[in-house]
């Protein structure tokens, strides 16, 4: 798949990797900036709308429908005229997992709202709702002409420069307003957008259905899990954002997505609207070794290790698996896409895809003096620097895996850096009874899913990765001599911290509130241990950041190169968590040799996975009944079978669970919620044929609501077509 088109005497050589226009399913497209091309490769797809039902300035489109979920980290959209938003079930689980006591564990059991008094207000959720689109590229650039002096770190300024312009343009539309940068710097696009702050939760199925094959199932095909969840956004009596007050109303959208319950059959068109964080497809072969030999194995390795203690104490108690259910899923996404990253960037040759595009680059660059002059010491820039900040890399990887996420404990120590200002400011902060009190909210907070036992097994390791494995150098000399007070010994340090730690338990942490030393501070060793080692990473950053800023400027030039030789129209940009629409088919693939994965997966298949009494595949007793025994009715296909996911060449990443997947007519036909296995590699490199979207089939969730929750107040909402 294509990173870049080149000009006509490239055109062969690169036809069967980086062809755009020749794969239409790759890119993540700007839904503002769809050209006539997108719609012309849609319609040969089958496509039966226009760019205006997509994206509209004066009349209600598709974009209306689609909602960005806490400022991005997933997406959603409106089903109903009253403001129901479907999503996925492990966006909502972080909410679902607060909701959960173990008297009532919704996670566990599931909820289902049967009428309005009964949804569930999620304090800081919300839903933001795009308006419009302007591009301010020029007002930018102009900007940055006047304030920029060569060889400056651009980083606060570039801050400066975006924030001016967003307060310019909050001021002038009263509507929110956020700078999105395009192609590395080189477009800037002004998004402006309503962000609805009261939302509460309708219905969520148990997470044996939502959640059903568990980490093992996780980034794979073929699935079987029932991954969506509902919300509903209110507003005040205007349609307007309002906190959450119990006199506001559902909110009215301009555009609500039809439900169809045909299904889609292999080679049907499929696109998917949404909100995708971030890739990196114009990444160099530089950076991808980075990621490749440095920074993923040490997220493995330490992320691993920690996994496999929060396992095994999970099974062992459902307590503690209630408490960590949710740090376990995050913690386990991210490994396991890691793992899965390195393996397909090797399996599919990606750095020396990388290798024979730079030298293709470089041919075009020196057929032209003036691109020699601008462009020629983009390379070797890259090289430099990347060589340069190694060794740094590597060491912020442990921090942030061994010390920040290592345990809770030592994220939860570095609350000492804090309290020991307010500390050393005494009577001079006026503030201080506050912030001291705020640190008691804090610790209320940190407790409530904290497992001493668990988090004790867990610090050992963690501080081990960290100390044996980075420069001795970037070792503080109170860490150091803590190791050496024990023999190296990581358990008996483990069992001295833990006993002596004013963090380690909420009476104590709240008896030092209540009676602060500044002494008995540096004495802890949690506190130790984490705030010198942070000190020495800030010197880390600080040293180190000319030579990121020369790797940013570098990628900036590399992408005005890369656009100069195709135009914006040919070249999509890179994620960045604004609305973007990808376009392909449904179908299945092969991933080996002899063996061919089909399109979706049914009910018998659910039937097949079950374990009983396990974690990942037990399935209750009272949906095994309805699964096996209901009819089927209008959710069924046309076989009568009941099927549960399906696949698509659509191109997404993280941020776009929760995305609508719509059929040629626009209408909801899925919910996408993972990738495949062998997309491991697609926020670096697109495989044409490997790259799969993985969907929650509607009629599936269709079938949940009406046969399992009897949720019928949610089912007269749904406009659905057959």
């Amino acid at each position: 798949k294509p990173y870049l088109m080149f000009k006509k005497f490239f055109i062969s050589l690169f036809i069967a990797l980086y062809s755009l226009s020749a794969l239409a399913d790759e890119g993540m497209w700007p839904v503002s900036l769809l050209s006539s091309q997108n719609i012309e490769a849609m319609r040969k797809l089958g496509f039966q709308l226009s760019a205006e039902d997509i994206y509209s300035l004066n009349n209600p489109s598709l974009k209306d429908a689609i909602v960005m979920l806490d400022g991005g980290s997933c997406t959603g959209e409106f089903v109903s005229g009253r403001g129901l938003v479907f999503t996925n079930h492990h966006c909502a689980f972080g909410d679902i997992h607060g909701l959960s006591t173990p008297e009532n564990n919704i996670l566990k059991d599931g909820f289902w709202a049967k009428s309005l008094d009964q949804e569930i207000p999620i304090p800081g959720k919300t839903a933001s709702l795009l308006i419009s689109v302007e591009d301010c590229t020029d007002e930018v650039k102009a900007e940055i002409e006047k304030q920029y002096t060569p060889g400056r770190d651009r980083t606060f300024m570039m801050r400066r420069i975006l924030g001016d312009v967003e307060k310019k343009a909050r001021e002038k539309t009263g509507l929110e307003a956020s700078v999105a940068s395009f192609y590395s710097g080189n477009k800037y696009m002004l998004f402006y957008y309503k962000t609805y702050s009261d939302l509460r939760l309708v219905g969520a199925p148990p997470e044996s259905i939502g959640a059903f094959g568990g980490d093992t199932d996780n980034w794979m095909w073929p699935q079987h899990k029932g991954d969506f969840a509902i919300y509903r956004v209110y507003a005040n009596e205007n349609n307007e954002p309002a906190k959450h007050d119990q006199a506001n109303v559902p909110y009215q959208p301009a555009r609500f997505l039809e439900i169809s319950a045909s299904g889609l059959s292999e080679s049907d068109f499929a696109m998917v609207m949404g909100y995708p964080y971030n890739t990196n497809r114009y990444n160099n072969s530089y950076g991808v070794t980075e990621l490749l030999e440095t920074t993923n194995p040490v997220l493995i390795k330490v992320r691993g290790d920690k996994l496999a203690i929060m396992h095994e104490a999970m099974k062992a108690s459902e307590e503690v698996r209630l408490k960590y259910a949710s740090k376990f899923f995050n913690a386990s996404n991210y490994h396991k896409y890691a793992i899965g990253q390195n393996k397909y960037l090797e399996r599919f040759n990606v750095i020396e895809k990388k290798r024979d595009w730079e030298g293709e680059f470089t041919q075009w660059v020196n057929a032209n003096p003036e691109r020699i002059e601008k462009y020629g010491d983009i390379l070797a820039l890259f090289e430099k620097n990347y060589g340069r900040i190694a060794d740094y890399r590597k060491t912020e990887t442990y921090y942030q895996e061994g010390v920040i996420n290592g345990s809770d404990l030592l994220r939860f120590s570095l609350r000492g850096r804090g309290l020991n200002t307010v500390l050393e400011k005494g009577d001079e902060d006026t503030l201080m009874a506050k912030r001291l009190q705020d640190n008691l909210k804090a610790a209320e907070d940190h407790f409530k899913n904290f497992d001493f036992e668990t988090d004790r097994k867990m610090f050992p390791e963690a501080i081990k990765n960290y100390y044996e494995n980075v420069d001795p150098a970037y070792i503080s000399d109170e860490f150091r001599a803590l190791v050496e007070r024990f023999a190296g010994d990581y358990e008996a340090l483990a069992d001295f911290a833990y006993k002596e730690s004013i963090f380690a338990s909420p009476e104590r942490f709240k008896h030092f509130i209540e009676n602060p030393s500044i002494e008995i501070l540096h004495a802890d060793p949690l506190y130790q241990i984490s705030s010198s080692t942070l000190a020495i990473i800030i010197k880390l950053r600080l040293e180190h950041r000319p030579f990121q800023a020369e790797i940013r400027d570098a990628r900036r030039l590399f992408l005005e190169a890369l656009l100069e030789m195709n135009g914006s129209d040919q070249m999509y940009p890179d994620a960045n968590s604004t609305m973007r629409l990808t376009y392909g088919t449904v179908g299945g693939y092969s991933p080996l040799d002899a063996i061919y994965y089909d399109y979706y997966t049914t009910s018998t298949g659910i039937l097949e996975k079950e374990i009983p009494g396990d974690i990942e595949f037990s399935l209750k007793p009272d949906f095994k009944e309805v699964i096996t025994t209901a009819d089927h009715g209008q959710f069924s296909d046309k076989e009568g079978k009941l099927r549960i996911n399906f696949v698509s060449d659509n191109d997404i990443t993280g941020g776009n669970s929760g995305s609508p997947v719509l059929n040629a007519k626009g209408q909801l036909v899925g919910i996408a919620f993972d990738g495949n296995w062998e997309s491991m590699a697609g926020d670096i490199y697109f495989h044409p044929e490997m790259n799969k979207s993985v969907s929650v089939d509607i009629r599936y969730v269709l079938f949940i609501i009406d046969k399992y929750a009897n949720a019928q107040n949610i089912m007269q909402e749904l406009v659905i077509t057959k």
